[in-house]
C-alpha cells in the first residue's frame, strides 16, 4: 500500500473497492464515514447479493459502483484514497490505474492499526491462526486484561470503535493477503504469533518466497515480542525488531527455548517468562489434536509477555471452545465418529487432523488447487499412510486419486459433489472408526467460500440416521 489516510480535507472522497460480503468492506466504509469522508462503494456483485454489508450503508450518501462499473477505472475520477479489499488481486484493472495515479492506498487492517489507541497482537502462520487467536484472546481475558479480539477470524475490530481504549489489548488475526500489503515502515505493534509458516496461497502470491516475503511483514512490525514454534525454519529466518523472540517446542527443552513439553506431557513455561512454571495438559485442552498444544503455547507465551499470570492463564487455554469447523468430534453416526475440520484448506491442516485421529480414519477431501497441477504430487505426498480409505470430490478428486493411486493408496473413491464422497465414507466405514470431513483445498470450484461448504456437510450430517 502507498500509505494510510490522514485527517481528510473538507470533501475528501474515499473509495471502497470491494465491499465484499464477510464486513471487513462494510466495517472500513462505515470508519471512513465517521472520519468524514464522502463514500464511493464499488462492487462486482449487485446489491441484493451484497446484502447485510450494503444495508449496513443505508442512511449515508453512497455513490455505487457496481457490476461491470466496478472494473471501470473512471470510478477513481475524483477520488482522494482507495480502500481495498485484501481479495482484490493486484491485476485488478482499478487498483492497477491508483497504483499508477500514486492514490493514496489503504485497507481495512491498516484503518484499524492506524486509528487503535491500545496494544496489538498480529497472530498469523499457514494454519492454526484462528485457534490461536481464540487461545489467547481467552487467556487474556480470564487473566482480567482487556481485550478485543478479530480481524480474519470473521470480526472486524473497526465495529468495536466505540469501545477502544488505551490499557486494552487487540489480538488480530491477519492474512497474507493483508500482510503483502502493509506498509512496514508506518506500522508497528506490540507483538506478533506465527503459527507454523508452510505453503499456502501459491497462486495469489505466485512464489512460495512471495508467500513467505508477506507472512515475515508480521515479524518485521512487531516492535517487542515474536513468537514461534523452535523448529520452524521460515519463521526463524524472519528478520524482526522485536526485542524477544520466545520460541517453544513439542520435546525436551533446548537453550534458548521458552516453552515446550516435558517427559510428562505437561507443557511448561521456562525461565525466560516472567512467570515460569507448569502450563498445562494437553489433555486438558478442549481444542483437539497434538497441534493444539503448539498453539496453546504460543499463545501462554504471547500472554507472559502481555503481563498475564500463568495461573489464569492456563485456566483461559483449557476453558477455551473449539472453533466451528475446526477440528473436533461433531456426531456418532450407525457407530462411526463423525469429525469436522472443515476450515482446512490445506495438506498440512488435514495432514494434522489426521495424525490426531490415527489410520482408521475414512477421510473426505477435494476442492480446487491453490498450488497448480504440481500441487497434486506434493498434497499425495503428504497424506499418504494417514488413513483408511479416502473419498475425493470436486476438481481435485481425479487428479489427486490418480496421485494417491500411484502411491499404493487403494481404498481411493471420487465423486463429484460433497454429498456422494461422505455418502461413500460412511458406507466404508466400521463402528468405532472415525469419518473426517477436511477437505485439504481452496472451495472456489463449487462453492463461494469454505463456509458455505462446510455448512453442505452440516446438511447431510443432519439427514443421517444417528
Amino acid at each position: 500500500m502507498t500509505h494510510s489516510h490522514d485527517a481528510p480535507r473538507p470533501g475528501a472522497r474515499a473509495l471502497v473497492l470491494g465491499l465484499g460480503r464477510f464486513g471487513g468492506g462494510r466495517e472500513a466504509a462505515l470508519h471512513l464515514a465517521r472520519c468524514g469522508y464522502r463514500l464511493r462503494v464499488a462492487d462486482r456483485a449487485d446489491r441484493e447479493s451484497l446484502g447485510a454489508s450494503a444495508t449496513a450503508l443505508d442512511g449515508l450518501d453512497v455513490d455505487w459502483r457496481l457490476g461491470a462499473a466496478a472494473d471501470d477505472p473512471a470510478i477513481l475520477e475524483g477520488v482522494d484514497l482507495v480502500c481495498v479489499n485484501p481479495a482484490i488481486p493486484d491485476q485488478n484493472p482499478v487498483l492497477a490505474r491508483a497504483r499508477a495515479d500514486g492514490l493514496p492506498l489503504t485497507q481495512e487492517v491498516e484503518l484499524f492499526l492506524h486509528a487503535y489507541p491500545g496494544r496489538v497482537v498480529l497472530v498469523t502462520g499457514t494454519n492454526g491462526k484462528s485457534s490461536t487467536t481464540t487461545l489467547l484472546a481467552a487467556a487474556l481475558r480470564r487473566a482480567s486484561v482487556p481485550t478485543l479480539c478479530g480481524g480474519n477470524i470473521g470480526h472486524s475490530l473497526l465495529a468495536d470503535e466505540a469501545a477502544w481504549a488505551k490499557d486494552q489489548v487487540a489480538v488480530l488475526e491477519i492474512s497474507s493477503f493483508q500482510l503483502e500489503r502493509i506498509d512496514p515502515t508506518r506500522t508497528a505493534v506490540e507483538g506478533a504469533v506465527l503459527t507454523p509458516v508452510t505453503r499456502d496461497h501459491i497462486d495469489r502470491h505466485g512464489s512460495l518466497e512471495a508467500y513467505r516475503a508477506a507472512k515475515a511483514v508480521a515479524a518485521r512490525v512487531a516492535a517487542r515480542f515474536v513468537v514461534h514454534g523452535a523448529s520452524d525454519d521460515v519463521a526463524a529466518s524472519f528478520p524482526t525488531g522485536a526485542g524477544l523472540r520466545l520460541l517453544h517446542r513439542r520435546g525436551p527443552a533446548q537453550p534458548g527455548d521458552a516453552a515446550h513439553v516435558d517427559e510428562t506431557g505437561t507443557a511448561r513455561l521456562l525461565p525466560p517468562c516472567n512467570d515460569p512454571g507448569p502450563l498445562l495438559s494437553g489433555a486438558a485442552l478442549r481444542m483437539a489434536g497434538a497441534f493444539q498444544v503448539d498453539n496453546a503455547m504460543a499463545a501462554a507465551l504471547a500472554a507472559d509477555a502481555l503481563g498475564a499470570p500463568r495461573a489464569a492463564c492456563a485456566l483461559g487455554l483449557v476453558t477455551a471452545a473449539p472453533l466451528p469447523f475446526r477440528l473436533q468430534q461433531v456426531a456418532v453416526v450407525r457407530g462411526v465418529r463423525i469429525h469436522d475440520n472443515a476450515v482446512s484448506t490445506s495438506a498440512e491442516s488435514t495432514r494434522s487432523a489426521l495424525d490426531a485421529l490415527g489410520p482408521r480414519t475414512h477421510w473426505v477431501g477435494g476442492g480446487k488447487t491453490k498450488d497448480g497441477p504440481e500441487g497434486y504430487g506434493a498434497f499425495a505426498r503428504d497424506v499418504t499412510g494417514s488413513f483408511a480409505s479416502a473419498h475425493l470430490f470436486g476438481a481435485a478428486a481425479e487428479p489427486l486419486a490418480q496421485e494417491l493411486l500411484a502411491r499404493g493408496e487403494a481404498r481411493v473413491t471420487r465423486h463429484e459433489r460433497v454429498e456422494a464422497a461422505l455418502d461413500a465414507a460412511l458406507a466404508a466405514a466400521r463402528p468405532g472408526e472415525d469419518l473426517l470431513f477436511s477437505p485439504g483445498f481452496a472451495s472456489f470450484d463449487q462453492y463461494p467460500n469454505f463456509k458455505a461448504r462446510a455448512l453442505d456437510f452440516h446438511a447431510w450430517l443432519r439427514r443421517q440416521d444417528r
